[in-house]
């Protein structure tokens, strides 16, 4: 099984079972992306809710969402995937700083209204709270396996 180590602002798409991982997810999001029917999956550690001068890349990262968004789902139409085949699970969004300005719900938000825009059906969400977390998505079973530094064990959504 490949394994996907997605650090800020890295997209990918992989080809066959793999384990896609985000560290420390505070204000920022991990979106991940599958099309079981053609065994394809996909994985962003996503910064920065909107970039107002540009989605594209900056030296191979997409920091914001809508760039992210915009390369995994461009990488999965070239390998015959449909909107409608694909789901999506997201994580992150933490208010870890508790400043005025929360990021992190921003994140979530534009995440959701980009995906939700497109016709991308969203199967899970752990958004929000105030704690950062390291997730692990297997494409195999298809869980987001979420764990807290504040909290003991292990989630699957």
């Amino acid at each position: 099984m490949k394994r996907v180590i997605l650090n800020i602002g890295d997209a990918h798409a992989v080809e066959g079972a793999a384990t896609f991982t985000c560290f420390g997810l505070g204000s920022c999001i991990g979106l991940f992306l599958q099309d079981r029917t053609l065994d394809l999956s996909g994985g962003a550690h996503i910064m920065l809710p909107e970039d107002t001068t540009s989605s594209h890349a900056c030296a191979g990262k997409y920091y914001n969402v809508r760039g992210a968004i915009d390369h995994l789902l461009k990488q999965f139409a070239r390998k015959g995937s449909s909107l409608k085949s694909i789901r999506a699970k997201i994580t992150g969004g933490a208010n870890v700083i508790q400043s005025m300005y929360n990021v992190g719900s921003l994140n979530a938000e534009s995440t959701l209204h980009h995906l939700t825009r497109r016709g991308v059906y969203i199967a899970a969400t752990d958004v929000g709270g105030f704690e950062s977390r390291t997730v692990n998505f297997n494409t195999h079973t298809g869980g987001l396996n979420i764990t807290n530094p504040g909290r003991p064990g292990e989630r699957t959504i």
